[in-house]
């Protein structure tokens, strides 16, 4: 004789199921969590790991920075002391022409510099140690009678000097050494205000100041070429005004009448770097006299050769140890 489960069995029976499949359940739930977990300790490590790598990256970009910075900085400094010895030897030469002695500091002289301690605002103070008070005196009174004889001498003299200057001058032989050529960068360049052909560019040739330049190339090379490019510059004609505005140098360029390109200088090069012949050494004019049409003479034997090479009279246009300077592609064509 069976038993039939009453009710209260049945729901007894009934609450042990969904206990059993909840406690499944959570079983399952509880190795997701961990695989989860797992996961996300893993994903903080990764994170970890990538920011290690921003930081070095960071370093990395700011040690290269300084590095071109660095280099940037010896460059000025070697154009500076570059252009201080020029100015130095050049003022030599004009104290020399204009009959200054040159005269050393005698052995026993030194200079001392003292720099105020108590009040830092207070300019530094140099100091000549000088003789002794007679000897000073009998120094003076030499200098005295030298400079008499010297005043003497120059009235004489004055006129006989001048005509020699102008011998010298016109003795010198009328070819390229006379051009002061050197390598420029084109900073920036815009449309003259006045004239559609033409632009106004800002140079630098290797000076303090950049220059103004005025060139026809508005017609020939597109604007943007014309930003921060290098060329090769003549820097001692006569500055002359263009449409209002003073230019100061000439952009050298291969000219045909269908084409022009501006001369590129050898790779290395910089501003101010002069540009040399090898069979015509010698200092350039300060600035070219347009009385006597220098410019005007050496130009017609400016040209390219047959590998676009800019010449003077079949002598390459050279920058020492960097290289010779050519045009982009055109063979045997006037320059100017």
């Amino acid at each position: 004789q069976t038993v039939q489960p009453t009710r209260e069995g049945r729901s007894h029976q009934h609450i042990l199921m969904q206990f059993a499949r909840s406690f499944v359940k959570m079983a399952g739930n509880n190795t997701v969590l961990n695989r989860l977990e797992q996961r996300a300790s893993e994903a903080d490590e990764v994170i970890e790991y990538l920011k290690q790598q921003v930081a070095l990256l960071k370093e990395k970009a700011i040690l290269q920075a300084s590095q071109r910075e660095e280099k940037k900085l010896r460059v000025e400094n070697a154009k500076l002391k570059k252009e201080i010895e020029e100015l130095k030897e050049q003022l030599i030469r004009t104290e020399i022409q204009n009959g200054v002695k040159q005269v050393t500091l005698p052995a026993n002289a030194s200079i001392l510099i003292s720099c105020a301690t108590e009040e830092p605002e207070q300019a530094k103070q140099i100091q000549l140690v000088t003789p002794s008070i007679p000897a000073a005196k009998e120094i003076n009174k030499g200098n005295s009678e030298d400079k008499k004889r010297d005043t003497t001498e120059k009235k004489g003299e004055k006129k006989e000097k001048k005509q020699p200057a102008a011998a010298t001058d016109d003795s010198k032989p009328v070819d390229v050494s006379r051009l002061d050529l050197r390598v420029g960068c084109i900073v920036t360049a815009k449309k003259h205000p006045d004239a559609d052909s033409l632009y106004v560019e800002e140079v630098d040739v290797g000076e303090a100041a950049l220059r103004t330049v005025v060139s026809g190339l508005v017609k020939h090379v597109p604007l943007e070429q014309m930003q921060n490019r290098m060329a090769v510059m003549l820097c001692n004609l006569k500055p002359a005004k263009m449409r209002g505005v003073v230019s100061q140098a000439m952009v050298m360029c291969a000219s045909s009448p269908e084409k022009v390109e501006i001369l590129d200088p050898p790779s290395g090069a910089v501003p101010g770097d002069r540009i040399t012949f090898q069979a015509y050494p010698g200092e350039p004019e300060k600035e070219l006299n347009p009385k006597k049409k220098i410019w005007e003479q050496i130009q017609p034997d400016l040209l390219t050769d047959e590998h676009c090479v800019a010449t003077y009279k079949g002598v390459p246009f050279e920058v020492q140890g960097k290289g010779v300077c050519k045009a982009q592609t055109m063979l045997k064509s006037g320059i100017k």
